[in-house]
């Protein structure tokens, strides 16, 4: 049977323990972020369950809601998400190299989410409120975050804020050691075999949202994973499948994510994706594989998550 390994991104750094410490005091632009820094630097490796988050209105979210140790969350009520809709939950994730602590979405934005703020939903599977939205422009998952920020209490805004993850945060939060080369492009696919869920293939059950048997039955012209199933022809309920060692959800498979960057700062035509989706073969299913699509392209099968920075560390 195919077993599931764990990534630790610290254990991976070639920095000492000690290194990693003063690295990360000295990069740290606010007191919570660099209590993530230590905390999550001293625990890594030693996995906790996760526990019931916090919840806090986002217009009542004080500095000292945020979560600080592994396996720790907070969630995030918006104005106008149903009632038993998944809020939108933060986990922090640790620094490593340049990149500095920062909280990532536990889970991509829903379409709960995106409609109670947005005033819309333009994905095209629309099966509850639960399930990630798609069809969204890197533009419009933007402003989402944008909104997400206007949303702020006044005393945090100018100190922390809402966007979409860096190429490199997410490479962190996905479990990778430090990348070699300067862009998303020139980092694309070269770490090989290492996949969200280990380096076992095919995927071990349980592992996310691919492209599986149940995909096939219902599209039948496409290429999947022979011998996997996960149950879902194609987008999933976000936080179906197994975490990763962060407490995130979904970092392979059910939707492709906007990222920042531009996949080549010299062209600056597209923009990154990562994680693969319900859809797609197995390269792009590995950790280190990235996508790219113009900031105005709206696909079935591409999403996005937030994360929350400190304006501060920049």
């Amino acid at each position: 049977m195919a077993t599931k390994t764990s990534f630790c991104p610290l254990k991976n750094s070639s920095l000492s323990r000690t290194a990693r410490l003063r690295a990360g005091l000295a990069r740290a632009g606010s007191l919570v972020f660099l209590s993530i820094g230590l905390t999550l630097l001293l625990s890594c490796g030693h996995e906790k369950p996760a526990s019931e988050p916090k919840e806090v209105r986002i217009g009542e979210l004080r500095e000292s809601d945020l979560p600080t140790e592994e396996g720790k969350s907070l969630a995030i009520g918006l104005p106008g998400l149903s009632s038993g809709a998944k809020k939108l939950e933060l986990v922090p994730v640790p620094g490593l190299g340049s990149v500095k602590p920062f909280f990532m979405g536990r889970y991509e934005v829903t379409q709960g989410q995106y409609e109670a703020l947005m005033r819309k939903n333009p994905s095209g599977f629309k099966r509850g409120p639960d399930f990630p939205v798609e069809q969204v422009s890197w533009d419009e998952a933007k402003e989402f975050c944008r909104r997400l920020t206007a949303g702020l209490p006044d005393k945090l805004k100018g100190k922390f804020a809402f966007r979409l993850p860096t190429d490199a945060e997410w490479s962190v939060a996905v479990g990778l050691p430090e990348e070699i080369g300067s862009t998303p492009k020139k980092k694309d696919e070269q770490i090989k075999n290492v996949y969200p869920w280990g380096t076992a293939w095919p995927p071990p059950s349980g592992a996310g949202n691919y492209a599986d048997l149940s995909c096939k039955q219902k599209h039948t012209n496409y290429t999947v994973i022979e011998g996997y199933t996960d149950g879902y022809a194609d987008t999933a309920p976000v936080g179906r499948f197994k975490p990763n060692h962060f407490g995130l959800y979904d970092l392979g498979g059910n939707v492709w994510e906007w990222c920042e960057d531009w996949y080549d700062p010299a062209t600056k035509s597209s923009r990154v994706m990562r994680g693969g989706s319900w859809l797609n073969r197995p390269a792009y299913l590995l950790s280190s594989c990235r996508r790219d699509d113009t900031p105005v392209t709206r696909l079935i099968i591409v999403g996005f998550r937030c994360v929350l920075v400190s304006e501060m560390s920049r």
